[in-house]
């Protein structure tokens, strides 16, 4: 009897303990978040997660109580939050949120109000779905910022549905890749690569690797090795040195010959041998002397093309710019090309970028290119003559990948860039990038912007920047974002806007008004960002080009239906003209450049990989269009007035190899 009363007290006393959830919640949880000490934020959430557990030890399907520990686990300023535990208890509620009582649902509104205003006495539902968004976005980005392999392996086991499901995989990738890297074992490479088959990462796991199998076969020092090596990684760059040092001998009978062939013979099958310093010396004396004795443009092309480096690298550079120009030339209508030069960085990849003229006349192209098949992606400069020759050319970029979208060079003829930076691809989108030279080459600034990429700038007289893009919401949403960069690359204001998906260009006038491209609306705004007017226009219509008029007339430029379309309006928003052309192809325009007379070329890229432009007169008459095509396709990357109706072009080459084209054309 006496071991009965003390049963019946304890379950009294214990159910006594244990107050309502709902209770809990109002009263505990409530002062937590009102709290303005740490520690007294953490006692009441403390205090609340016993009791919420005591509730479901009673009652596993308090949801309720199950709604309060996800709270408490995904409050933001609470010591011991755990974003993970929080989207547990708030999926368990979520998918029983039927169950909730009307005192639980009484409590809930006073909390969704206390989260936010806006929220009180919203259908359960919407506000519901409203926290399966925050617990979600909160989630992710914990998994990104922390940047751990436990994290994101939990996040892809636990939720294998989830919208970044993929972009969590991503980073797991990552991750796992440099530790093995790291590891610096072959063991540890191979098992990434067998492990993750689809990951960006596998062919530099697998470079490495090589790399690294290479480096310990030759550490034996033997020719078994060598071939061992040979045979187990064939596709191996390190194949070519591994033969290399089976090859000096061969040497030895390719230069007593004195015959280039078998010279070139030796070279192709022992590239990487330690005597091909050599090779090259005497292949370029006996390439010289057969150049001489034929005498004629196309030995003296091949001598050049083949040696782009050493003590004459700029003017080599500049005659393989000129052969492969004249090369691409081929492909190009009939026109007066004043020159046409083709530019490319160590048979790297080399792509995008803009065109800007400097002060003196010279032109300045940016492009994209990687040092190295491993490297990542960094903006390419090069200082050209009126004429096209190379002057001088250099590389500038931050970690990870870089791009470089569009130029400016000012009236103290400085260059601003703008594109993105710190991006991995296929992984990590970036950041939008601005940065700033003086005419000495020295960086005036190297800044990352709050968007997601920048895709033009405009100046201001003062050297102020105005910069145009876009920004990836925390819904994964694209919203338009203009932001005007003080003289040191700080934000001076910045503005998003709900019309749209991106700002495409942006212009400046002599009174500091700035013209933006945004798609089926185009504004303007006063330095200060204040909106002056704005037009917007049919959904078959899409601006992506503004350019200022020298008689200060503004014109956008774009695609309507499958036409070229341009509208000029005078600074006040009244129309000047408008009209449409036919370029053969449907157009995706990507410039607009102002001609000394008033008169526009209005230049883009083709659904068939091919370059259009089109002159539309002052009085707004287009004229027919000029089409460039090029076996391996053409894209766009900018057109600047070189004066006198004079335009320099730069595009890309993109196959066999992506290559820059530069050429120039009197319009």
């Amino acid at each position: 009897m006496k071991k009965i009363f003390i049963l019946l007290f304890t379950i009294i006393s214990i159910s006594a303990s244990a107050q309502k959830a709902y209770k809990v919640m109002s009263n505990d949880v409530f002062e937590g978040m009102d709290a303005r000490q740490q520690t007294e934020l953490d006692d009441a959430f403390g205090k609340a997660t016993t009791q919420f557990k005591k509730v479901l030890s009673k009652k596993p399907d308090d949801i309720m109580a199950t709604f309060g520990l996800y709270v408490i686990y995904s409050y933001d300023k609470y010591s011991k939050k755990d974003y993970f535990k929080a989207w547990k208890y708030f999926d368990k509620a979520y998918k029983n949120m039927d169950k909730f009582t009307e005192n639980d649902i009484t409590v809930l509104n006073e909390y969704f109000f206390k989260v936010d205003k806006k929220r009180r006495n919203r259908p359960l539902k919407k506000n519901m779905d409203w926290e399966k968004q925050i617990i979600e976005d909160k989630l992710i980005k914990f998994v990104r910022e922390e940047n751990n392999i436990e994290y994101a392996k939990q996040f892809i086991n636990d939720f294998p549905n989830s919208k970044y499901y993929g972009n969590v995989v991503h980073i797991r990738n990552y991750i796992e890749y440099r530790l093995a890297e790291d590891a610096n074992s072959v063991q540890a490479l191979n098992n990434f690569v067998k492990k993750y088959p689809d990951a960006a990462q596998v062919n530099l796991a697998i470079e490495k690797r090589n790399a690294l199998a290479y480096k310990q076969a030759v550490a034996k020092n033997s020719l078994s090795a060598l071939k061992d090596f040979v045979k187990t990684y064939p596709n191996a760059v390190e194949v070519e040195e591994a033969k290399k040092l089976m090859g000096v001998l061969a040497y030895q009978e390719a230069a007593k010959s004195r015959d280039i062939q078998i010279l070139e013979q030796y070279m192709r099958e022992y590239p990487n041998s330690s005597k091909m310093p050599e090779a090259k010396k005497l292949k370029k004396q006996l390439l010289f002397e057969w150049a001489k004795s034929v005498n004629t443009i196309e030995a003296y092309n091949k001598f050049v093309s083949l040696y782009p480096e050493g003590e004459l690298y700029i003017d080599i550079f500049n005659l393989k710019a000129n052969s492969l120009g004249q090369e691409i030339l081929m492909d190009f209508p009939m026109d007066n090309y004043q020159f046409i030069k083709c530019f490319d960085n160590k048979s790297m990849p080399d792509y995008g970028g803009d065109i800007a003229l400097r002060i003196n006349g010279n032109l300045l192209v940016v492009a994209n290119t990687k040092m190295s098949d491993s490297s990542m992606y960094d903006a390419w400069l090069l200082n050209l003559d009126k004429d096209g020759k190379m002057l001088n050319n250099h590389i500038i970029g931050n970690k990870y990948d870089d791009k470089v979208n569009k130029i400016v060079v000012s009236s103290a003829d400085e260059l601003y860039a703008v594109g993105v930076t710190n991006a991995i691809i296929d992984s990590i989108p970036g950041k939008a990038w601005i940065f700033r030279i003086n005419s000495k080459g020295e960086n005036l600034y190297n800044a990352k912007l709050e968007a997601t990429e920048a895709t033009g700038v405009a100046v201001y007289f003062d050297g102020r920047a105005l910069v145009c893009g876009y920004q990836i919401n925390s819904d994964s949403l694209f919203e338009p974002v203009l932001t005007k960069i003080s003289n040191n690359g700080k934000k001076l204001w910045s503005r998003t806007y709900s019309q749209g998906y991106q700002i495409y260009d942006v212009a400046i006038d002599n009174t500091n008004m700035g013209y933006a491209a945004g798609g089926s609306w185009y504004f303007t705004v006063d330095k200060n960002g204040y909106l002056k007017w704005n037009k917007i226009l049919n959904s078959d219509i899409k601006i992506t080009a503004v350019t200022v008029l020298p008689n200060g007339n503004i014109v956008f430029a774009g695609t309507k239906l499958q036409q070229g379309y341009a509208v000029c309006v005078n600074k006040n928003g009244k129309q000047v003209w408008e009209t449409t052309f036919n370029t053969q192809q449907m157009l995706k325009v990507k410039s607009v450049t102002p001609l000394d007379d008033n008169s526009v070329l209005c230049s883009g890229n083709t659904m068939g990989n091919n370059v259009a432009m089109v002159k539309i007169n002052a009085n707004g008459t287009a004229n027919p269009a000029k089409l460039f095509t090029y076996s391996g396709g053409l894209e766009l990357n900018g057109v600047v007035n070189a004066k006198n109706n004079n335009a320099v072009i730069s595009l890309t080459r993109l196959s066999p190899q992506k290559d820059i084209v530069v050429f120039k054309l009197a319009f």
